[in-house]
């Protein structure tokens, strides 16, 4: 039986979803962890697009209880079954977009699922990107911001707008400049004036990515690209100038 590196990955995220399954039928109020909670959910939206019972846009509003609810797990009270899972600290500040490659009847299919564990905290002990370091005292922990240092070179808001007739997806790191062309940026919420993005990318985490929906109009801030400048492997520009090249 030959196995596709991507069949394997599914076949390792089923597993995964089963021993979890496993875990809290022996014990149903234990707290899931970050690898649990996500083959879970990832393992959720494949059995859904496979059998064709819900389409991407249902699968997007998917939640943690809505798995809970398909499961049937029997709580400690006898014939009630558990309609949400509980989760260890900190997982709604870990977990802030889920994406699932699923195939549909219709194809295969990215499903971006925002926010499935509720919206985080920003005063949690434990937030992504931030790191606790002691103070000269050694008695306190003094909190540093990886984005501290960006701010002062975010620019916008400015206002972004998909044109296309399907969801346009950018990454974090991609040059704006070179985006999809039907994806147009402006200074203004009603899109009249134009707005340069040449060189910048979006301010938003290293590896995340925002999704903007066909005919949808969302605030987006945006930075200079820093470094050496130099964005390999994009299109080349619609004018002479190298696009590749962010400058």
């Amino acid at each position: 039986m030959h196995l596709t590196p991507h069949e394997q990955e599914r076949l390792m995220i089923r597993v995964a979803a089963d021993l979890a399954e496993r875990r809290l039928r022996r014990q149903p109020d234990l707290a899931l962890n970050y690898p649990e909670v996500m083959a879970l959910l990832a393992a959720y939206v494949l059995e859904e697009a496979r059998h064709g019972t819900k389409t991407v846009a249902e699968l997007m509003d998917t939640k943690l209880s809505d798995v809970a609810k398909s499961l049937k797990i029997p709580s400690k009270t006898a014939g009630v079954d558990l309609t949400d899972f509980k989760v260890m600290d900190g997982l709604p500040e870990m977990i802030r977009d889920v994406q699932v490659e699923a195939t549909f009847k219709d194809g295969t299919k990215l499903v971006t699922i925002p926010d499935p564990l509720g919206k985080a905290d920003p005063r949690a002990q434990v937030y992504p990107g931030k790191y606790e370091l002691l103070a000269d005292d050694g008695q306190h922990a003094v909190t540093f911001d990886a984005d501290d240092h960006e701010d002062s070179l975010r620019e916008g808001p400015l206002w972004a707008r998909n044109t296309a007739k399907r969801p346009i997806q950018v990454g974090s790191h991609f040059h704006l400049g070179d985006v999809n062309a039907c994806l147009k940026f402006f200074k203004d919420e009603e899109c009249t004036d134009e707005a340069d993005v040449k060189g910048k990318r979006l301010h938003i985490a290293a590896g995340t990515s925002e999704r903007i929906e066909p005919e949808h109009v969302c605030r987006v801030w945006v930075v200079p690209i820093r470094g050496d400048q130099v964005v390999k492997g994009l299109q080349r520009g619609k004018t002479d100038d190298d696009w590749s090249v962010a400058r």
